[in-house]
């Protein structure tokens, strides 16, 4: 019975590390997107 409940322990854990992952990258994302906008929202505006 340990060793099943430290399996499950693992598989909670690794579960909730891929989820992080997805959500941190996601968050990246937007922002890497956000700042590109702004970036390129002040070269036209130099322009």
């Amino acid at each position: 019975m340990k060793d099943h409940q430290d399996l499950v322990g693992k598989i909670i854990i690794a579960a909730a590390i891929i989820i992080a992952a997805v959500v941190l990258a996601g968050a990246i994302e937007r922002a890497g997107a956000s700042i590109g906008s702004q970036i390129a929202s002040a070269i036209f505006a130099a322009a």
